[in-house]
């Protein structure tokens, strides 16, 4: 691809003209015909996206030939300005016009039969070649206006957006520029943004291909007086933690048309539909402590059906009747579980629910001890609360492997560490029985706290916190209950214990489910975001029986009353099942993560980021800590004045990721988090991808 790249770039640089030119890149064979790798021209050509004319079949059967061929172009995204085929007998081109008209069809006469004569051939050939022009000028024409069309909605689109738009989490006072993306393609952005001065060249690449074909690259518009500029950015914030398996992903892409070709969206509520049932033995398949999957929309909503099922089970089991006395939750500090005002409840103040009014904690949190690495050396802050200091402590460790490798290992080797862990977590237990409260559900982020700051929890720490909950927390907390309930094989001890793994689920860690590192299982957990590998919304709440059977009664309103209109959708269903299917392939020993685990030397742990720059940015002046597992990045940033979401010291390193210009040709798509920058990939990005956003993060923060 690179070498077509390059052979394009160099051809239009040709273009002397300063009114532009014309580019045709034509492919042999139809659609799906492979290239030399075998790949399917249709996927091949898709990172270039370039406007395509599509050539039609005009013989029998051609209508059924074209219309297949166009819709696997416009399911990858191409555009097809133009369809091009001989105005034979059977005027394959009436209908066509009629089936697809938003697409210019347009007939030319065939060529005349050969002769034998080859003087009289060349005259023949000249004199129809003469012809065509009539015919071609048309087509000329409409491509000419479909790219000014194309290029003049794009230059409004930035200005056009602000005035429509209320973006999240976004301060709109502060937004410099808007970043316009045209189109995605596994890991990376095609954006445009005004440039400086004009282009040296106009002129814009056209696809075209003898049976059917293909488009893109970065097309330079025309002349006016807003000229954009073309930019190729890697999306390192994983567009929002959702890419799994990269956009326009053609496998989920087509399990999401299948999808919707079948079934459209059906309901659900006593209803079954086979991506629905596929998807859920799929996830219990993983899930083998669990019984039950719950479907709904987004990770917050999944937070709040999490919510309910472990508060009406605490609750039922140790007869709390009373509607005044109010139920908390036991979690952590730093963490996050959605938007939605029970989600907000459910987290200490902070940044994201300090200015709603509806607010209201209702917990209790913990301080969290968490893993980090400066000065190249591998430690555990731990909260002076933990440590029984009047400041926080740093246990040093040899490598990540001696705080991941097991927590077993650790109870053995860390017992002064395990007291501390077990007084501290003993004792606020205790402190909630005198103060009388009633806490439903041990709820926290296992392994990783994402928007609270990429915070890394101890493994050990929430291990510990489990066990300590599951086996103890009952009498701790000075609850009465029916020990026979609780005692059934499977059945819940304690409290309900809530894994939110929305973000940390499905292998953004490098194994399937984060819980894997605690050694540990949740009674209770949720899943979004990597689920669907980045391309539709769903979550997913996994429980098991002895929550379920809280709900059962022949009286309707004891229930779970919750659930949304696409519940279940079949489109997201199907992509989850393709999406998990892919994942766990590239899990494999022999996977797509191989490269990644082998130069980690066989570590317990591994990440997609090298060993030697994350070694090389925990020595930095302005750089306090890194830590890296799987995908995910996270540099903290040393900031005096204001530490955590409301500090401003890492928006001008963001915003030089994006805007400044670096030997690898491409900008990084970073999200500023407070005083973390972190950088993320999908799961299918290759090493060389990596290495190319090390570089310029490093170039960054060197400069």
């Amino acid at each position: 691809m690179k070498k077509v790249q390059g052979r394009l770039l160099s051809s239009m640089n040709q273009t002397t003209s300063d009114k532009g030119g014309y580019l045709f890149l034509e492919t042999a064979g139809g659609v799906h015909s492979p290239v030399m790798s075998g790949t399917s021209q249709a996927d091949f050509y898709r990172p270039l996206r370039l406007p395509t004319v599509l050539i039609g079949d005009s013989r029998l059967g051609g209508i059924s030939t074209t219309i297949s061929s166009y819709e696997s172009l416009h399911l990858r995204g191409y555009d097809v300005p133009s369809i091009l085929l001989f105005d034979e007998k059977h005027k394959n081109h009436t209908l066509l016009s009629e089936r697809l008209d938003s697409t210019f069809v347009a007939a030319i006469p065939p060529p005349p039969s050969p002769l034998h004569d080859p003087i009289q051939e060349e005259r023949s050939m000249t004199a129809y070649y003469t012809r065509l022009d009539e015919h071609l000028l048309p087509v000329i024409r409409h491509l000419d206006e479909y790219h000014q069309a194309r290029f003049d909605r794009l230059e409004q689109m930035a200005q056009k957006s602000r005035t429509v738009f209320w973006w999240p989490f976004t301060q709109h006072e502060n937004v410099k520029q808007v970043t316009l993306i045209d189109s995605a393609h596994e890991d990376y952005f095609v954006t445009y943004s005004p440039k400086v001065s004009l282009p040296l060249s106009t002129s814009e690449p056209v696809f075209a291909s003898a049976s059917a074909d293909l488009p893109t690259s970065t097309p330079t518009p025309a002349p006016t007086s807003a000229p954009l500029e073309a930019k190729t950015m890697f999306d390192s914030c994983a567009s929002w933690w959702t890419q799994g398996l990269g956009h326009a992903n053609p496998h989920l892409t087509l399990a999401a048309a299948h999808a919707a070709g079948r079934y459209g969206h059906v309901i659900f509520p006593e209803s079954t539909h086979e991506p629905s049932l596929s998807l859920a033995e799929a996830v219990l398949e993983h899930d083998t402590w669990a019984s039950r999957v719950f479907f709904s929309d987004n990770g917050s909503t999944a937070m709040e059906v999490s919510l309910k099922m472990a508060i009406s089970a605490a609750a039922k089991r140790y007869h709390w009747t009373g509607k005044h006395t109010p139920i908390d939750i036991l979690g952590i500090e730093g963490s996050y579980h959605g938007d939605t005002i029970g989600a907000m409840d459910t987290c200490s103040p902070n940044t994201y629910n300090d200015q709603v009014q509806w607010y209201q904690p209702r917990g209790h949190w913990l301080k969290p001890p968490s893993v980090h690495i400066s000065k190249g050396k591998t430690y555990i802050r731990v909260p002076k609360e933990i440590a029984e200091s009047d400041k926080e402590e740093k246990w040093e460790y040899n490598s990540l492997d001696a705080i991941y490798s097991g927590n077993e290992q650790r109870i053995a080797n860390d017992s002064t560490l395990v007291r501390l862990y077990d007084k501290y977590i003993t004792t606020e237990l205790e402190l909630l029985r005198i103060q009388g409260r009633q806490i439903g559900a041990l709820l926290m982020e296992p392994v990783i706290m994402g928007a609270g700051g990429m915070i890394f929890v101890d493994p050990l720490f929430q291990h510990l916190l489990v066990n300590k909950v599951r086996y103890q927390g009952a009498k701790l907390l000075g609850y009465h209950h029916d020990s026979l309930s609780s005692q059934e094989k499977g059945a819940w001890r304690g409290l309900p214990v809530v894994f939110d793994e929305v973000f940390s689920g499905w292998y953004r860690l490098g194994r399937r489910s984060a819980s894997e590192f605690l050694g540990v299982t949740p009674d209770i957990v949720s899943y979004a975001k990597t689920l669907t590998g980045g391309l539709l919304p769903l979550a997913l709440t996994v429980t098991k029986e002895s929550i379920y059977d809280v709900f059962l009664s022949k009286n309707k309103p004891d229930c779970l009353l919750h659930g949304h209109s696409y519940t279940a959708h079949p489109m997201g269903c199907a992509v989850a099942k393709e999406s998990i299917q892919r994942l766990d392939q590239m899990a494999s020993p022999t996977g797509a993560w191989s490269p990644f685990r082998e130069s980690w030397n066989g570590s317990a742990v591994w990440s997609m980021w090298s060993r030697t720059v994350i070694d090389r940015l925990s020595h930095l002046h302005q750089v306090e800590s890194v830590m890296s597992l799987g995908s995910v990045l996270a540099v903290e940033l040393k900031d005096d004045k204001n530490k955590g979401y409301g500090s401003e010291i890492s928006q001008s390193l963001v915003q030089k990721m994006r805007t400044d210009v670096f030997a690898d040709g491409i900008n990084l798509y970073a999200r500023p988090l407070g005083n973390i920058v972190y950088l993320m990939t999908s799961q299918i990005t290759t090493p060389e991808r990596v290495r190319q956003c090390e570089r310029i993060l490093m170039e960054c923060l060197e400069a």
